[in-house]
């Protein structure tokens, strides 16, 4: 059986103050028709009918401190969308007054502009969303120009709307083309295209947007992962040790990076680089409490396949260390068997590990092990099994034995890996009846608990 990697990715989602049904898109804007779609803020709207749109690109509203990313006109009236930047990780309490606030603090120059404030900062509603509005004009009556500027805030966004015109009633009406404006998750929407797709180059392309568009995202670090193992799928050793590392640095104790990084280390040979992290891993893995939401079953496999890999980077690692020593570098393939053996312990199906297995073995002039080794590497069946039977019969010729009965020592070792798989099997299944009962018994003493407390409260109750 070929080897795979299980991974468990977790999507963090992030709240928004609205959130309405979008389909994932992959370009940054879209305008169909007088249809305005921006998938990096998160919000869609028709502008009016028949009016022309610009993507402005820089620029702010006439209050300023913001970023225009769209002008609509039609004749002399004007309606423009911006944004700005509110602190990360603004509490949702001071989230929803945040809007007006910023209204307020950027009036205070418009008479500096010649603009005269009209009235105060009202709350509105667009699209059955929030929003705050500013009224201002240009002083004096020749030329005079209209404005109003509308806000509303998500997570991390101020967005806002500014309508220009000579006549106040062609104000109203711009703004009136808010009433169909929806809010949605920009942030999560991209992540789902990331997650969405197995193909290594598609991950590749949508992780590399989103990263664009959201480079400071809570989801980054599970981008930067699934991009890691892409690039190992397309063995682009460069890039994987890029967001291998960048997701070391965010996501400081996932047990599924270190060994996918120690062994792509171990095969480039960076042999002491491999060891550091096979050894960071396996102490992560040791200590780490199985997540609630994961099987037993599955995490077990998880574990052991983690810790097989570690082990067999290390196991790699010290082999190649190995060569070119002096006296053939007998310690360091005795570390080599030690490690490599573990990694067969882990995983008994391990077909790599036993082919390497049987290559130390041979270093070290143990043909019997090394026999043994090259015959479960290819009772395996993986990559290195049409291989490891050309050196398993090599071995058996330079020892001037047998080699008509190759298939049955196989067999014979096919037998003894699907024994210790049904072991290993039968040990998971004993785990989760014992985890399952455990949760029944907490299950149990809760509602004993719980029955407690409703007899004490009757017993107190004077009714």
């Amino acid at each position: 059986m070929k080897r795979f990697l299980l991974v468990f990715l977790l999507a963090a989602g992030t709240s928004v103050l609205w959130l309405s049904a979008a389909s994932p898109q992959s370009a940054a804007t879209e305008i169909e028709g007088n249809l305005y779609t921006n998938n990096t803020l998160g919000f869609a709207f028709r502008f009016p009918q028949g009016w022309t749109a610009d993507e402005a690109s820089g620029g702010s509203s006439t209050l300023g401190g913001d970023m225009v990313v769209l002008k609509t006109t039609s004749g002399d009236s004007t309606l423009s969308a911006f944004f700005a930047d509110l602190p990360k990780g603004l509490p949702l309490e001071e989230l929803a007054g945040s809007a007006e606030q910023w209204l307020n603090e950027h009036q205070g120059h418009l008479p500096g502009m010649n603009l005269e404030v009209r009235g105060e900062v009202e709350p509105t509603t667009y699209g059955n969303a929030p929003f705050y509005r500013l009224n201002f004009r240009t002083r004096g009556r020749r030329n005079r120009v209209h404005h109003a500027v509308v806000v509303t805030v998500t997570p991390g966004k101020l967005i806002g709307f500014e309508a220009m015109a000579k006549d106040e009633k062609d104000v109203d009406q711009a703004l009136n083309a808010l009433l169909s404006i929806s809010f949605f998750d920009a942030e999560f929407a991209a992540w789902q295209i990331v997650a969405g797709t197995n193909e290594p180059a598609e991950v590749i392309k949508s992780g590399t947007t989103f990263l664009e568009r959201f480079p400071t995202s809570d989801i980054a670090p599970y981008v930067h992962k699934r991009m890691a193992f892409s690039y190992q799928q397309l063995n682009d050793y460069d890039n994987l040790v890029l967001h291998g590392e960048k997701t070391i640095e965010l996501l400081s104790d996932d047990p599924d990076i270190r060994p996918m990084m120690a062994l792509a280390f171990a095969e480039r040979g960076d042999n002491n680089r491999a060891i550091d992290l096979a050894q960071q891993g396996l102490e992560l893995l040791g200590t780490m409490e199985k997540p609630a939401d994961i099987p037993i079953s599955l995490w077990i496999l998880r574990k052991d396949r983690g810790m097989s890999d570690c082990n067999y980077a290390q196991g790699l690692a010290y082999l190649k260390k190995s060569s070119g020593m002096a006296g053939g570098g007998e310690f360091m393939l005795k570390r080599a068997v030690e490690y490599l053996a573990e990694a067969t312990e882990s995983d008994p199906d391990f077909d790599a590990a036993y082919f390497r297995l049987g290559y130390a073995y041979t270093r070290l002039n143990e043909a019997e092990m090394a026999v043994e080794s090259y015959a479960r590497a290819v009772a395996a069946d993986g990559i290195a099994s049409d291989l490891a039977r050309e050196q398993l019969v090599s071995i058996l010729d330079f020892l001037q034995r047998d080699t008509s009965t190759v298939d049955q020592m196989i067999q014979e070792q096919r037998d003894y890996i699907d024994q210790r798989i049904a072991e290993r099997e039968t040990q998971a299944q004993r785990m989760e009846a014992e985890e399952e009962l455990r949760m029944q018994q907490e299950m149990q003493q809760q509602e004993m608990e719980l029955q407690q407390q409703e007899g004490q409260q009757q017993q107190s109750s004077p009714y």
